[in-house]
């Protein structure tokens, strides 16, 4: 371990702050490490579909997943069903199948031949108990309270946070969300072309039928909306772009999306807002940021729990290695962007002009660079989108100007 660091203060309670701390003291033993939450400032508590690379970061810190899942209300996620993201379109299920020994090459070739339809890719190529075959949904705040409960030695303090208060350290975490309580460094890489900046979120109770075990990703006028199935409940919102609807526009089609969904325990909607830019330097000086207070792009695949996860790895990675911060900025912002990457292409593959937000996205021609990622993420090890899902996304849009076998 890097001996620089002794101590570290983690400011922030919420899901954020408790993996920090609960992943950094399972890897680092001798670590003191502090825990500060507000006891007036409220958790955002958002953040409820996963990538399946989270089984894994809970294993590493000791929890199994017989001994979490109850406890999150989590159900388990085979995939992302996508709908209206083209014009005309039937639901489409994205499942996390792989492209081994380039099956999709030799798949596609029988589906333009007539002999299968785009659906029966899922039957025909996913594995549900193959490697990385399935993520989760689950209540992101019990997700937190989960991991705190099996920290051993974090010491845990609630506090007004400010300045005055805050122990000394040779590193600080900050886990405050989008307020950046602490961060030394706010500069940030704006991110170009993502409009969409605000949620209008709402939970509701189970039909009685249940829900699957996909997300649902549906896109609306200005946006799109998820929804997302736990044992308890279904977690909604509505993701919209403040360019081209108002709060009052955004929350009134909200609740038509959903008129005939009852709310959970009485609950109302709620907005949240964010700029789609990530911080040029998370980690400057002593202060880490760390889950929303290192930046936010668009919760769409899923990759708000994942960057926060990735975040937290990493550092451990440095700080074993003696890794400069340099090296963990340049790590976390490529993520950032393979991230940034994957998102607008939803959006530009799209043939729908039917508003202005869509045809603001419409006049992109990503048509050559879709198939240039199939070709150059074919490690599904390395790569958090491999060939696979840009494949399926291929599929979805009926795009293949630009495909070629590998």
């Amino acid at each position: 371990m890097n001996t620089e660091f002794k101590k570290v203060v983690v400011i922030g309670g919420g899901t954020a702050g408790w993996w920090a701390a609960g992943y950094l003291e399972k890897e680092f033993p001798d670590l003191d490490i502090t825990l500060i939450e507000s006891d007036t400032i409220p958790k955002i508590g958002v953040g409820e579909s996963t990538l399946p690379q989270i089984r894994v970061f809970f294993e590493e810190m000791g929890i199994l997943e017989s001994s979490w899942m109850d406890k999150c209300n989590a159900i388990h996620k085979f995939g992302n069903i996508k709908q209206g993201w083209r014009k005309g379109d039937a639901e489409f299920p994205f499942t996390f199948w792989y492209n081994d020994d380039n099956v999709f090459d030799k798949w596609l070739v029988e589906y333009q031949q007539g002999n299968k339809t785009k659906i029966q890719i899922n039957d025909d190529l996913y594995n549900k108990d193959g490697w990385r075959a399935y993520a989760y949904h689950l209540d992101a705040e019990l997700a937190g309270a989960v991991v705190k409960d099996n920290c051993k030695n974090v010491k845990h303090i609630v506090a007004t946070l400010d300045e005055g208060n805050i122990p000394e350290a040779d590193l600080y975490i900050d886990c405050t969300g989008f307020g950046r309580r602490f961060v030394k460094d706010t500069t940030e890489i704006k991110l170009e072309h993502h409009h969409v900046d605000r949620a209008i979120v709402c939970p509701y109770e189970l039909p009685l039928e249940g829900f699957l075990p996909y997300t649902k990703s549906i896109a609306r006028p200005a946006g799109w909306q998820f929804i997302i199935g736990l044992q308890n409940r279904i977690g909604t919102g509505y993701c919209y772009s403040s360019k081209h609807i108002s709060d009052e526009e955004a929350t009134e089609q909200f609740l038509e999306f959903n008129k005939d969904r009852i709310p959970f325990m009485g609950k109302t909607p709620r907005i949240i807002k964010w700029r789609p830019n990530v911080l040029k330097n998370p980690w400057s000086g002593n202060t880490v940021a760390i889950g929303g207070s290192s930046g936010f792009i668009d919760p769409l695949e899923s990759n708000a729990l994942f960057m926060t996860q990735f975040q937290i790895t990493t550092l451990a990675k440095c700080i074993k290695r003696g890794s400069s911060k340099e090296a963990y900025n340049r790590m976390v912002t490529k993520i950032w962007r393979e991230n940034s990457n994957y998102i607008l292409h939803h959006y530009m593959l799209t043939n729908r002009d039917d508003t202005e937000f869509w045809k603001y996205y419409k006049s992109f021609d990503v048509k050559k660079s879709l198939w240039e990622n199939y070709r150059t993420k074919g490690n599904k090890y390395t790569e958090i989108y491999p060939d696979a899902i840009w494949a399926s996304l291929g599929l979805y849009f009926e795009e293949f100007t630009h495909y070629t076998p590998r």
